[in-house]
Order: structure tokens, then sequence, then C-alpha cells
């Protein structure tokens, strides 16, 4: 996965280095074929200037047509640089001084390649030399090459037209950075420096504004260079204020970062990693970046409307490795939908396709997520907290965690997974989710069943596993197979549902608020080629016996249930007929069918959490 960091932005400042060292080089260049011997000598490059002039007056007038800088060996294209014209007008005494001041510099149509070599080298290091450009040093002569801040030319009155930067990253992929418009302007060596540049990035419009301190300031490598920029696109806005310490490399940096998108998608899909999600983004903190190691602490934001704080941390890998990037969020409240991706239609689901990314370079995530309350539609927890890791052809879900109890009694829900990769497109699912003493109104409601919210009370127990496997989400619930087990011991249950399920006629004269004693209930389903055997289903309360049975068919979304009253159990005026419970989930009719059977009660073998569930439950017998 490609990850956007600040640090391209050194690609800009290394670019502006080049080209100052092909106006550099082409000082050289005189006479010409001369100066191209030496200035190719000097750079260990082949350098190429079709035509050249030089007026040696105050100040010195530089101008070339046609300047050519080699690319490394076995680099992706045979020049380095390539430019149409430069204009240059050179401070004749900073020059006689050995400073390079241009008091104007006219670059027109720059083409420039950016990449490194196997071993990491950068292109832009000429010579044998290398090194990091912002290192420190005490030499500030004038060089051809630029090694550190000290030596790096004033750039006075800069203006560039129709350029374009290409940066290769280490997975082999290309940024693409037009350079459109582009002036640097400043009244002296020691006034401050503004940067105006409408450009862009791949195929995003982008304007990228910087105020920095002076030249002067800028080669001072003992005190850290003030600088603060905005990058702006159609639809996000990043600003920074702080510190540099290597401003050529973008490291030792401290400052305060604001960033805000109109849409999450308008951010992250300009890095090829689209997602859909059309959520606004604002987030703001203290930026910092040591070598490898970024760091975005006391971090504030706000994402579809629901407010965070917490930290976000990337640790680069080495070249063509995974970064490691760690995100904290606690949220007061998190509602799903306003940050999900939107689908057009309710199949979008069926067509999720599963399988991680194997990317020798994917990223490697590890996102811990907490909410006082967490809200899906009619659906609601709370005092959630997830912790998911992703990493190359792996998503594992390390524990999800919801409270389902009341404030006198707590109860839990523990969630835990992974989907690994396992060929060339498909993926397999695994899960496990425990659920103790959570009362059972409170799960009825978190399900969105209000109305069955007031009808039952007590603690519920759950354990279930499941496992699929295919390339969509659709494909591999077909293949699902796992257990399943809910009990409850000393309950309430609304009477009228107990009449209901045996057809008891006395529920005619029943007050609906009346309840009866709940002894215990006791489900049990397993599944198997994404069909859910259900049953036994068993209820004992103080007014009946209920026992139920069928299947639910994840494939289609279809329940076919029976339940059926024991006539040993109920009242008088229970009639005992069956009822049928039938149809797609979101639209389930029920009706006494007299020649409904119930299916076969016989107990599946179950996985030894469940099995010692279900045989502590008094419905077991």
């Amino acid at each position: 996965m490609m990850i956007f960091r600040p640090k391209y932005l050194a690609a800009l400042v290394a670019a502006l280095l080049v080209l100052a060292v092909g106006a550099a080089a082409a000082l050289l260049a005189w006479p010409r074929a001369a100066g191209q011997m030496l200035a190719s000598h000097l750079l260990d490059r082949r350098v190429h200037v079709t035509e050249l002039s030089i007026t040696l007056g105050d100040p010195v007038l530089l101008t070339v047509r046609g300047l050519q800088i080699a690319n490394m060996p076995n680099g992706s294209s045979a020049d380095m640089i390539a430019i149409e014209a430069i204009d240059a007008a050179l401070d004749r005494a900073a020059l006689l001084q050995g400073k390079l001041v241009y008091e104007r510099l006219q670059v027109t149509r720059p083409r420039i390649a950016l990449e490194r070599d196997a071993r990491g080298k950068g292109n832009w290091e000429f010579g044998s030399g290398g090194g990091s450009a912002g290192a420190a040093t005490s030499d500030s002569r004038l060089v051809l090459v630029p090694k550190n801040r000290q030596q790096f030319p004033s750039l006075l009155n800069f203006r560039l037209t129709g350029g374009e930067v290409r940066f290769r990253t280490s997975s082999g992929k290309w940024l693409r950075l037009p350079l459109d418009d582009l002036t640097i302007q400043a009244a002296d060596e020691d006034a401050p420096v503004s940067l105006v540049l409408d450009g862009g990035y791949n195929d995003t419009d982008a304007q990228l504004t910087a105020t920095t301190a002076s030249f002067n300031a800028f080669r001072d490598a003992s005190k850290p260079f003030d600088a603060g920029f905005s990058i702006a696109t159609p639809g996000v806005r990043l600003d920074f204020k702080g510190v540099l310490g290597l401003p050529l490399d973008f490291d030792n940096v401290e400052g305060r970062l604001a960033l805000e998108a109109r849409r999450l998608d308008d951010l992250i899909g300009a890095f090829d990693t689209p997602t859909g999600i059309a959520a606004p983004l604002k987030l703001a903190g203290g930026l910092t970046r040591y070598g490898d190691a970024w760091r975005l602490e006391d971090a504030r934001g706000d994402i579809g409307g629901n407010a965070f704080t917490g930290r976000i941390a990337l640790d680069e890998g080495n070249r063509g490795e995974a970064d490691d990037l760690q995100f904290r969020l606690d949220f007061d409240k998190l509602d799903l939908p306003s940050v999900m991706p939107k689908g057009n239609n309710n199949d979008d689901w069926r067509k999720a396709k599963l399988r991680p990314d194997t990317a020798q370079d994917a990223a490697h995530l590890d996102l811990q997520i907490s909410a006082d309350a967490l809200h899906y539609h009619d659906h609601s927890l709370k005092q959630v907290a997830v912790a998911v890791e992703v990493a190359r052809g792996l998503i594992r879900l390390h524990g999800a965690t919801a409270n389902l109890g009341t404030p006198e009694q707590a109860g839990h829900l523990r969630l835990n997974g992974e989907l690994r990769a396992v060929d060339s497109d498909s993926a397999s699912l695994t899960a496990n989710l425990q659920l103790d003493r959570a009362e059972a109104g409170t799960v009825l409601q978190a399900l969105g069943l209000r109305d069955g919210a007031t009808q039952i009370a007590g603690a519920v127990e759950g354990r279930a596993n499941v496992s699929m496997r295919g390339a969509v989400l659709g494909e591999a619930l077909k293949t699902t197979r796992g257990h399943a087990v809910i009990a409850m011991q000393r309950g309430r249950i609304a009477r009228s549902l107990v009449e209901a399920a045996s057809a008891d006629l006395s529920a005619i004269f029943r007050n609906r608020g009346d309840s009866t004693a709940l002894r215990c209930l006791l489900g049990i389903a397993e599944i198997r080629n994404g069909v859910v055997a259900l049953g036994p289903l068993t209820l004992r309360s103080d007014d009946g016996t209920i026992r139920g049975g069928g299947g639910i068919d994840l494939g289609r979304q279809h329940l076919d249930l029976v339940l059926r009253s024991d006539p040993k159990t109920t009242g008088f005026l229970a009639l005992d007929i069956p009822l049928q419970l039938q149809g797609p989930l979101n639209n389930i009719s029920a009706k006494p069918d007299r020649q409904a059977a119930l299916p076969s009660q016989t107990l599946p073998e179950l996985p030894p959490a469940q099995a010692l569930l279900a045989r502590a439950n008094p419905c077991f017998q």
C-alpha cells in the first residue's frame, strides 16, 4: 500500500537542488565542448548542452538551451534531468566570494526523474560523495552539487513553468508531481522566503504555499530552520508550522499539523487507495519526525461528526519493506454508518472481496479504537473497544469488547478472529464469540428488537465459533461451518410470548404486561456449508415448555423455524398448535400450522466451550 508522507515534499526540495545543479553545470560548460567534459567528470554523469551563452557582466547572465544530465546506471530513463531552457542572472560579487546568489532564475519545461538504485542510493546523489544533503558540516564553499544546507544557493527571484517531477517509491510505483508554475522570492538573503506552487500530485490538482526563514538562516546548520507551509487540493487542506533540523531531508521535524478533508476519500483516494468513505475529516496535533519515526501526538479530530482524541505513529520500513502504522483513537460516540463506505445497493456486501493485501510492502497496521457508545442504525453498544492488526495477507481481530449489561449487573460481549489469504484470490475467515451475563433485554435492544427487549429479562450466556472460505463474502457464506449455544436461567418472560407459541386462548383475557418466571432457555445451532441447523431449542417457564427447531440459509438469508409447546406443561385452554416462522430474515411471517413437524432434536457434537455451557443449563435435560 502506497502511503503519502510529508517527506515527499523533500522530492520538491531535491528537484530545486538539481535545477540549481543544472544551472551550475552550465557555468562550467564554457566553452561548451570542454565544459561538458568537465561537468560530466565532476558529476560522474553525462552532461549535454545544445546551446549556451554567458555574459560576464554584473550580474553574470547565463542562457542555456537543451540541458540534459544523464540518469544513474540502470536508471529507468536515459536522462535524470532534461530542461528546455534556463535563463539566469547571478550576483557577480557573491560569485567571486564563492557563493551562488541567483538574482533571477527562469527554468522552462524541466523534466526530472528521482529514483534510488538497488542499494538505496538516490540518483540525485552525484559522484562518489553521496550522504545526506541535510547533514550539518562546516564546509560552505562553492560546489557544483550541494551536499548540505550550508552549500545551498540563494534563489531570490525564481520562476519555473511547465515542469514535472517523477519520484519512484520503494514499491516501484511512480509519484507524479506536475510543476505548472513555481515561484520563490526573497528581498535579499536575510529576508523571509515565500514559495508558491501551482501543480498537483498524480492526477490531483494542488497548490503549495510556504513562508520560511531567510536563505542565510537556511544555511546556518547550528539552528533549526523555521518554516510553515500549506497544501490545498479541491477537497483537502494541510497546514504545518514548525522547525526543521534537516530541512533538505524534512527530518528532525517538530511542529503543529492541521488537516481538513471534505471527504476522507478526497484525502486517501488521491494516493491510489480509494475507500468510498464520504465522511468529512478534521485532524490536528503535534507532528515530529526523527529518522524513520513519525508521530502525531495529542491528536484531536472529527470524522463524520464523531469527535476523537488519540495519537498516530508511523515507523518507515526499509526499502521494499512494510511500514508500521499505529492508531490509538478514543471516541465519545461513534456512529458507524457515518464513517462507512457508501454502497450502491443492498447486495454490495455479497460482492465484498475477502482476501487481504499480500504485497511485499503492504503496510503493517495496529489499530485500537474505543468508544463510550457505538451506534449502527437501530443497534447500539456501550463501552466498546476494538484492537485490529493488518499485516501482509492477514487481518487479525485481537479483540472486540462491549458492555451489554446494566450499571448494576455488567455483561460483556467478546469477539476475536482473523482473515487470512490462502491462495491467489481467496481467504479464510475464523471467528469466536463469547457473551457473559448480558442482560437479555439489552441484547435484544442492541439487535434492534426494541419491542422484544421489554418482554424478556435475565442474564444471557453465549458461545459461538464460525469459519468460512471464499473470494467474496457472498460466496464464503455458503461454506460457513461452526457451532453456537445461547443459554439463560432464572429470568422473566412475558406470558403473552408463551401463550402465543402455544396458541393459548387465555391470552384473550390476559393483561399483556403480566410476566412469568423463566426457568431456563437453551438454544443450540450447528452450521454446515452455510446452513444453520437450529435445535434443539428449549424454553421452560412456569406457564409451559416450548421446543423448537429449523434452519437459516445464510446464503439466501432465509429462515424456516417451527416452535411447538409441550401439551403436558401448558394450560387447559392451550391449543398447542405448532407455530411456523418462515421467510427472508428482514420479513419473517409467523402462522399456526397443525401440519408443521418439529425437526429432529438430536444434539450435535459441540466444541468444549459450547458443550460446557449447554450441559450446565437445566434445559439440557
